[in-house]
């Protein structure tokens, strides 16, 4: 009898094992159709907003609540409780479990506010000159909302460790971690936005920007020499172009125009200070910011409150979603500008003043353009967020509450002075030759964090530097060639002026080229930071590698940022590199 009821006791426990085996199987398998629902109302749900299909909008919204609310609500039961602590796939279940449940609270309290004001858009960009203002402060609260559930998300995708999970959900959740991370920084940087527009767009009263625009063909560290600029005032949303002037009208002055630091004298000499053209030769966009507007206001009567800057590959961007421009009986499109702006131009007007006339009708003719509407807002939206995502438009008002919350983001332009951040790297570059062949310069950065040790990191640089020149180059345009003779060149070699920043309280050191150390001074120190310089003669078609090695400041134990002058050409030079400790 006592055998018998064993025997039934294992053959319950057994059945009970299996039926739990298939009930789990089943719920796996619901809770995978959910997700991958889920996913599909989610793409039908962004084609729905940038189609203007208000039906399908509500519908996909509808379908992608219900998808990942089941999702989650079945990987919050006991049998997924179950799972997540079985050896081996516990981890899986449990990361399967934070995905459901992140996907439910976005689709209620990040998506849907934000799907709610999705009409609006159009309102938030210029027509007729004007931008609506309090359409601005109306999307306020909703875009707050939806950054904070994006950065909720965020933090709880990633405290989860995924190193574990199986490969096929290793690489999802880390797809859904960098889709929510990448919505969390924009969304961020559209919070900022339109916590500071009303404010510089003249609520309060007029504002005057100066508008820069970087010409990438004589590099500089953030992009380019300031070519035309212009004045924009903005009064109660209305936004018009007063003033232009061509930069080289500056000249020099005999002593700087602001104080300069010891480091900012020791590493770039007081030209930094004493030509307009050259205030940008540093990286840090705010401190260009105050030595442009301190020798503006030496000549011309109106009191900046603020500096604005794009290059040309931004305004690429920005006549994809205007539409082609006509200026001077040449077609500027998202295809030619570059080209256009960079290079042909210096053919099309052998006369330096022709040019500066040309470009000063381009500034006003684009600026025209998108201020007078465009027919996609959420083109146009993008085209912006590419520009300052790739370090091409700057921002920086003189207004200190304002300025404190832009102060970090892409869009201002900061170099990082403070230990405490997380570490940063920048590799910037300034053309020598007073030449516009900075158009054929190509480059590529990469750092790795190599190892940690108590709290420091140790990383490793290598950067590729080639002249795409043509092999002609001598027959290009003076104007183009530049001043070649003076630094030992022959016509269509360039000087490049490579600095190399470490982090806050950080340390560089083997500085090489092409494998062979580079000799010379040791790294100076530029708010903390150390600084290296190296000088580049490329012929075209030449190529040359640079390798170094730094550490970071104590306690700098997170990503690294690397910052990259922009160059020439769709695409991001700055990046991200993942932690060694």
């Amino acid at each position: 009898m006592n055998r018998r009821a064993l025997w039934i006791g294992l053959a319950v426990l057994v059945g009970a094992v299996v039926l739990f085996a298939a009930w789990a199987a089943w719920t796996t398998y619901q809770v995978n159709r959910d997700l991958t629902a889920a996913v599909d109302d989610a793409t039908a749900l962004r084609a729905a907003v940038e189609g203007d299909d208000d039906d399908a909008v509500q519908a996909s919204l509808g379908r992608l609540r219900d998808h990942s609310a089941a999702a989650a609500d079945r990987t919050a039961g006991l049998t997924w409780s179950v799972l997540e602590h079985l050896p081996a796939y516990g981890d899986d279940a449990r990361g399967v479990a934070v995905a459901s449940a992140v996907a439910r609270d976005l689709a209620d309290a990040g998506v849907e506010p934000l799907v709610r004001v999705s009409d609006d858009l159009d309102l938030i960009v210029p027509a007729q000159a004007r931008i609506d203002v309090a359409a601005l402060e109306a999307l306020q609260d909703p875009v707050a909302a939806g950054r904070a559930a994006f950065d909720d998300a965020r933090a709880r995708l990633v405290g989860e460790d995924s190193t574990g999970y199986v490969e096929r959900l290793r690489t999802k959740y880390r797809e859904l971690t960098r889709q929510v991370d990448d919505a969390a920084a924009i969304l961020s940087s559209a919070d900022t936005a339109l916590r500071v527009l009303p404010t510089m767009l003249g609520s309060d009263g007029p504002q005057d920007y100066l508008l820069v625009f970087q010409n990438n063909a004589e590099i500089r560290a953030t992009g380019g020499l300031p070519g035309a600029v212009s004045v924009v005032r903005a009064d109660d949303g209305q936004v018009r172009m007063t003033r232009q002037v061509a930069a080289n009208t500056f000249g020099r002055t005999d002593r700087p125009v602001l104080p300069l630091t010891d480091s900012e004298e020791a590493v770039y000499n007081e030209i930094l200070g004493t030509y307009f053209l050259d205030a940008n030769l540093q990286p840090d966009f705010s401190r260009a910011s105050d030595l442009w507007r301190a020798r503006w206001e030496q000549v011309y009567p109106e009191r900046l409150d603020g500096v604005l800057s794009v290059d040309p590959v931004a305004i690429s961007y920005l006549l994809g979603a205007t539409g082609p421009v006509e200026v001077g009986g040449v077609t500027l499109t998202e295809d030619n500008a570059v080209d256009e702006l960079l290079s042909r131009v210096y053919q099309r007007f052998p006369d330096p003043a022709a040019q500066d006339r040309w470009f000063r009708r381009v500034a006003r003719t684009v600026f025209d353009k998108v201020s007078t509407g465009v027919g996609s807002p959420q083109e146009l939206v993008r085209a912006i967020a590419d520009g300052v995502r790739e370090h091409r438009v700057f921002v920086h008002s003189f207004d200190d509450s304002l300025q404190e919350a832009i102060a970090g983001k892409a869009v201002a332009g900061d170099l990082v002075t403070d230990p405490d951040a997380a570490p940063q790297v920048g590799f910037y570059l300034n053309d020598g030759t007073a030449s516009k062949m900075s158009y054929y310069l190509r480059y590529d950065v990469s750092v790795d964090a190599t190892y940690c040790n108590q709290g420091v990191q140790g990383l490793a640089g290598h950067a590729t530097l080639m002249s795409d020149a043509p092999e002609d180059a001598a027959s290009l345009p003076d104007y183009v060639t530049g001043s070649y003779a003076t630094y030992g060149g022959k016509p269509g070699s360039q000087l490049v002026q490579v600095y190399i920043y470490g982090p806050v309280g950080g340390q560089i050191s083997a500085l090489a080229l092409n494998g062979k150390p580079l000799r010379g001074p040791g790294p100076i120190l530029d708010q903390g930071r150390p600084v290296l310089n190296a000088t580049l003669l490329l012929d075209p078609q030449e190529k040359v590698d640079l390798t170094w090695r730094m550490k970071t400041g104590a306690n700098q134990t997170g990503d690294i940022r690397v910052s990259v002058t922009p160059r020439v050409g769709s695409g991001s030079t700055s990046m991200p590199v993942d932690s060694a400790c």
